[in-house]
């Protein structure tokens, strides 16, 4: 986080005090999340399917995978999933740099991630960005830019408006819905990229952004989100 951003939430931190995202906490300002939920969010990355992303028992590599490998910090479930919904809401972007900065200490640990050429937030629509105010990807992309130095490349893929929302969908029809993501029209020869986003659901979305940016020429194309969802989980809770 760059020193303007830390003034500005020292600043706001006297008017509106600082909370966790997770649990509703009071913390310090320059702070993202407080120590317990820091505790209970980070999952090893080694218990995920290097391949996919997603839990092991829910593996999708059997799917025509378009990215290389993939990670997350997170799953998509308790704490972590108020810490993102709070994001998706409005509410509070401290679990998004959070879970950036997380992101960006593991690739540290990554020599061929390293070697990328830009991290590619998930884009949104025009119309969707001015109603929330931002795109939740590119908040966890710019933390783990500061962590990395890997240059942002936010001029990459195009969303379209669409009247769905993709976390409303099925997956058959989030995999039809993808295709409101079209290039920009850049040509990445010979890159290698990091497309990130803040949750893999199906991996309908970060397949068809891999898929764009390897038809525009990229080599290689990584996957970086802040949590995956769980099925076994998601079935017990009663959720699609």
């Amino acid at each position: 986080m760059k020193m303007t951003q830390k003034l500005c939430r020292f600043c706001i931190d006297i008017i509106y005090p600082n909370r966790c995202p997770c649990c509703g906490e009071f913390i310090v300002w320059n702070e993202l999340i407080c120590s317990e939920c820091a505790g209970k969010v980070r999952i090893d990355t080694d218990s995920l399917c290097r391949k996919c992303g997603k839990a092991k028992e829910d593996c999708i590599c059997t799917g025509k995978l378009m990215y290389d490998e993939a990670a997350a910090i997170s799953y998509y479930e308790d704490e972590a999933k108020t810490g993102l919904i709070a994001m998706k809401n409005s509410v509070s972007r401290n679990f998004g740099w959070y879970a950036g900065i997380e992101i960006g200490s593991w690739i540290m640990t990554q020599p061929e991630w390293m070697k990328c050429d830009g991290i590619v937030p998930v884009p949104m629509s025009r119309s969707k960005k001015m109603l929330r105010g931002y795109n939740q990807a590119d908040i966890i992309a710019k933390g783990i830019c500061d962590v990395t130095g890997i240059p942002l490349m936010k001029d990459c893929i195009i969303k379209k408006h669409s009247r769905q929302e993709q976390h409303t969908l099925g997956a058959k029809e989030r995999a039809e819905n993808v295709y409101s993501f079209i290039p920009a029209g850049r040509d990445l020869d010979g890159k290698r990229l990091i497309i990130c986003d803040d949750i893999i659901t199906t991996g309908s979305t970060i397949n068809r952004c891999a898929e764009i940016l390897k038809d525009c020429g990229a080599e290689k194309v990584y996957a970086a989100a802040a949590a995956v969802t769980v099925r076994k989980r998601e079935e017990q809770d009663g959720s699609n």
